[in-house]
């Protein structure tokens, strides 16, 4: 049942490899590929022969970049996260800065209810309308359309 190989084919297999890692020593570091480590290596061409132990493993230097792969890999993750938590913190600012706050307490005159008051503060944070020799005088390239109202006597 068990294919077991000749010393002489295992000491060939273990002097081909330097410096072997196991590869259940690299899924301490990694996280195992959902097909497994035997078609994911295969995928990239990196062999897999085994240690003085018997066990599964890759030369150092396959481990190495693939180590190296997986942190370059973090750490855009991490950059990718780090932006997206900012455009959020962002887009919760300029949500939170258009909510109108009210009129304070303090700047209530004697006489005066909070509802008044609001209404009085909202209504002078408008724009005011200019008349049109206003609108002449200021030099301004835009121009307002000003419609006369049609005087109801003449209906």
């Amino acid at each position: 049942m068990f294919r077991s190989l000749p010393d002489v084919e295992q000491a060939a297999t273990r002097a081909a490899m330097p410096e072997p890692v196991p590869l259940s020593v690299l899924s301490l570091d990694m996280d195992v590929p959902d097909g497994g480590w035997a078609s994911y290596l295969h995928e990239r061409n990196i062999p897999v022969g085994e240690d003085d132990l018997g066990r599964p493993a890759i030369a150092r230097v396959d481990a190495r970049q693939l180590l190296v792969e997986q942190r370059k890999s973090e750490a855009e993750r991490a950059q990718h996260l780090a932006a997206a938590e900012k455009a959020a913190v962002e887009a919760d600012r300029v949500k939170f800065a258009q909510i109108w706050k009210g009129a304070a307490a303090t700047e209530l005159p004697d006489g005066v209810s909070a509802g008044d008051a609001m209404l009085a503060a909202a209504r002078d944070a408008r724009p005011k309308r200019q008349s049109p020799l206003q609108e002449a005088l200021s030099n301004s390239p835009e121009m307002a359309y000003h419609a006369f109202t049609p005087n109801p006597d003449e209906e």
